[in-house]
C-alpha cells in the first residue's frame, strides 16, 4: 500500500527551502524564486504570502526587467528585524556575549570577566544582567528572541544519564546551564562545544564555506578539532570527538631527541601544544640567553616574542619548528584517518605566527611523501576571535532557517521552555 504524502511536511520544506534562498541570495523576485526551486510560480507565491504575514521578509522594491521587456519584478528580502538571538561564548574567566539579528548581523557585543571561583548562579546572573541590558539598549523585548546558542570549553556527553564537562562555572553542569538560560528568556537555547561551534562558524561564514569535508583545529588553552563529513557535524557517541588534546603523545612521537625544547614526558599533546606551554618555554630559553631583558620577556606575549626575537635568536625557530613537527603529526593522522578536503587551523598561535602554519604545510607534505595520499590544502581560519560566537548565532538562527531538517540530534543539547 503507497504511504500517504504528508503535505504538511511538503508545504514546511518548501517554505524552508524558499526562506534560505532568499537569505542567501536576496534580494530576488518571486520568479526567480520558482526558477531556483522549480516550485510553481502559484504555489510560491501562496508561500511568500505567508512568509510575509508572519513577517519573516520585506518588499524593497522592483528589480530590472528581461531583456523582453515586460513589468520589474518586485524583490523580496529578510526581514532582520523580525527575531534577533544571542550567541555566547563561555570561558573559565570570561564570557562573549553577543547579539544578532535574523541576517546574522552582530549588533551588540559585551565582554564580562568573573573569578575562577565564581559559583554558577554567580556567573549566571552576571551574564543575564548583561544580556537583559542589551535588550534594553536596542529597545528588543525579549519575546522577540528567537534563540540563544551557547559555546562552552570542554567535554560534553548529551545522554541523560551522563552530562559532564569541564566546569566553566562552579556547578553548572551542562543541563543545568541549558535550562537556566531557557527558564530566564523563554526561549531555545542550544549548548554546544566550543569547537564545534567554531567549526560551524568557520564552515557557514568563513573558511570552510562550500566544502562538505573539512576539520577545523583549534590551538588555545586547549587543543581540539571539529569534524565535519558530507556537510554533517561529527560529534561522537558521547560528543567526545575531535578532542585532539588527549592524543597520548608516546603513541605518535617515535623519536623524541627532535623536541628538544618542548617535549619533557607530558602525557599528552594538549600539555605540549598550549599556547600558554609554547610561550612559557620561549620565555624561558631565552632568559638564559638575554639577561638584561629577562623582565621584559616575562611580560611578552607570544606575538611579541616571535616579533621581536625570530630574527636574531635561533632558539625561537627550533621551538617554533618542534611545534610545527607536532602539528603536523596531528594533521597527517587527521589526513589518513579521515581524508578531508581541507585542514583550518584558528587560535592566536596561528594568527601570530604564519611560520608554524608554512611550516607544518612543509612537514605534513613530506611525512606523505612514501604514503598514497593527496597533500590537502591546510590554511588559517578566516573568522579569528569571532569563530565561536558566530557559529553559536548561525546555530540559534538554524532554529527558523532549518527548524524541522537539521542535520544532527539537537534534542540532546537544546533545551526548550517549559510550557
Amino acid at each position: 500500500m503507497p504511504k500517504k504524502v504528508n503535505s504538511q511536511l511538503i508545504k514546511k520544506l518548501n517554505e524552508v527551502r524558499l526562506l534560505n534562498l532568499i537569505r542567501y541570495e536576496g534580494p530576488i523576485s518571486r520568479i526567480e524564486l520558482a526558477k531556483k526551486t522549480g516550485i510553481s510560480k502559484v504555489a510560491v507565491s501562496e508561500i511568500i504570502r505567508r512568509l510575509d504575514d508572519a513577517g519573516f521578509i520585506l518588499e524593497i522594491g522592483k528589480g530590472t526587467s528581461t531583456k523582453r521587456g515586460g513589468k520589474r519584478p518586485t524583490m523580496i528580502k529578510i526581514n532582520p528585524e523580525n527575531g534577533y538571538v544571542f550567541g555566547i561564548e563561555i570561558h573559565l574567566r570570561k564570557a562573549n556575549i553577543a547579539f544578532a539579528d535574523l541576517e546574522s548581523n552582530i549588533l551588540s557585543r559585551q565582554e564580562i570577566k568573573y573569578s575562577k571561583n565564581t559559583s554558577a548562579d554567580e556567573g549566571l546572573e552576571i551574564l543575564f544582567k548583561t544580556m537583559e541590558r542589551i535588550l534594553e539598549e536596542n529597545k528588543v523585548d525579549a519575546e522577540q528572541l528567537v534563540s540563544i546558542g551557547v559555546g562552552i570549553p570542554g567535554l560534553s556527553e548529551y545522554s541523560e544519564e551522563n552530562n559532564f564537562f569541564i566546569d566553566i562555572l562552579r556547578g553548572a553542569g551542562h543541563k543545568h546551564l541549558g535550562e537556566k538560560f531557557s527558564e530566564k528568556f523563554k526561549t531555545q537555547v542550544i549548548i554546544e562545544n566550543d569547537v564545534n561551534a567554531m567549526t560551524i562558524g568557520e564552515q557557514l561564514l568563513g573558511a570552510g564555506r562550500n566544502e562538505s569535508n573539512f576539520v577545523y583545529i583549534w590551538i588555545g588553552e586547549g587543543l581540539g578539532a571539529g569534524i565535519v563529513v558530507d556537510d554533517h557535524l561529527i560529534r561522537g557517541h558521547f560528543g567526545s570527538a575531535g578532542e585532539l588534546g588527549y592524543f597520548e603523545l608516546g603513541h605518535k612521537l617515535i623519536d623524541k631527541s627532535l623536541l628538544p625544547n618542548l617535549y619533557s614526558n607530558q602525557k599528552f599533546f594538549g600539555n605540549v601544544m598550549s599556547e600558554e606551554y609554547l610561550t612559557e618555554t620561549l620565555q624561558i630559553k631565552l632568559k638564559y640567553q638575554t639577561s638584561e631583558d629577562k623582565e621584559k620577556i616575562q611580560n611578552m606575549t607570544l606575538c611579541e616574542i616571535v616579533n621581536n626575537y625570530s630574527s636574531t635568536y635561533p632558539i625561537v625557530h627550533e621551538i617554533l619548528d618542534e611545534y610545527a613537527y607536532l602539528l603536523s603529526i596531528l594533521c597527517t593522522t587527521l589526513l589518513k584517518t579521515i581524508d578531508p578536503n581541507l585542514i583550518v587551523i584558528g587560535g592566536s598561535i596561528i594568527e601570530d605566527c604564519e611560520y608554524i602554519l608554512v611550516k607544518t604545510r612543509q612537514y605534513v607534505k613530506q611525512r606523505l611523501l612514501n604514503i598514497p595520499f593527496r597533500t590537502t590544502n591546510i590554511i588559517q581560519g578566516e573568522l579569528k576571535e569571532n569563530a565561536c560566537v558566530k557559529g553559536v548565532i548561525s546555530m540559534a538562527l538554524l532554529t527558523i532557517f532549518e527548524p524541522e531538517l537539521r542535520h544532527h540530534d539537537d534534542s540532546k543539547h537544546t533545551f526548550r521552555p517549559k510550557q
